[in-house]
């Protein structure tokens, strides 16, 4: 008797053993299957939120290369607006030369034409002397 007992028991041990095993091989199954999917999630969220980091940053690069290019371009306008000024400068300093030039030439020439006129004048006051002269030699 004690040996179908034994039997017995070992036969319902084993029985819940098996299981138990069945149960935590189960258990041991959904909880690998919550975690894969919540490690899956995971995941998928970080994936995500790379994928948003990537595009914002390649938007960034795209947007700061064409800000580089429209900076590129004004100093272009710049230097070409500078040359511009500095020809337009030196032209300035050219008529600037030559109207002090031509001024001096007009004023030598007005000098010149008062000179004319007080010599024509002494001139004419010279002959109407002489002539007064005259006269006044011939009347005596």
């Amino acid at each position: 008797m004690n040996v179908v007992n034994y039997r017995r028991d070992y036969e319902t041990h084993a029985k819940n053993l098996r299981k138990a095993r069945l149960s935590y091989t189960d258990e041991s199954e959904q909880r690998n299957e919550l975690l894969g999917n919540e490690h899956k999630n995971a995941l998928t969220s970080n994936s995500e939120r790379l994928e948003r980091s990537s595009k914002r940053l390649e938007d960034g690069y795209r947007m700061a290369m064409e800000t580089e290019e429209i900076g590129q371009n004004v100093l272009n306008n710049l230097a070409q607006d500078r040359e511009k000024i500095n020809n337009a400068r030196n032209r300035l300093n050219n008529v600037d030369g030559t109207l002090s030039q031509s001024s001096r030439l007009l004023n030598n020439m007005y000098r010149r034409v008062i000179q004319n006129k007080a010599m024509m004048f002494i001139i004419g006051l010279i002959i109407v002397v002489i002539i007064v002269l005259a006269l006044y030699g011939m009347l005596k």
